[in-house]
């Protein structure tokens, strides 16, 4: 990780950013309270890890599913209200949603 006098971001970019949205998600499962604001954010961020599926669909998509998994993760062990099974349906859906939704697009374009 560290090589040459200094950090290789290029070769360590997946890592680091899993870890980094692994707290986020932790920090914010830790921070919000209202259980609507909670599913609404789950939501959003199953719509952003359905684009960014789509959007590399052809290539490597391995690390982008990763990382966004890693705030699924991090959001489950930090969440204090709402039920586990629930967000990550929630999650799973809105990431289907999107998918679809840019596929749907796309094909019309």
């Amino acid at each position: 990780m560290w090589g040459n006098g200094g950090f290789e971001f290029l070769t360590n970019w997946v890592e680091l950013s899993f870890l980094g949205l692994l707290f986020l998600g932790f920090a914010a499962g830790k921070l919000i309270i209202d259980v609507t604001f909670s599913y609404l954010l789950i939501a959003a961020a199953g719509l952003i890890a359905g684009r960014l599926s789509y959007v590399k669909r052809e290539n490597d998509a391995l690390p982008f599913n990763a990382i966004s998994l890693a705030f699924l993760v991090g959001y489950l062990f930090g969440h204090r209200t709402g039920n586990w099974l629930v967000i990550t349906l929630i999650f799973a859906a809105a990431a289907v949603v999107s998918y679809k939704a840019h596929q749907s697009i796309d094909f019309l374009a």
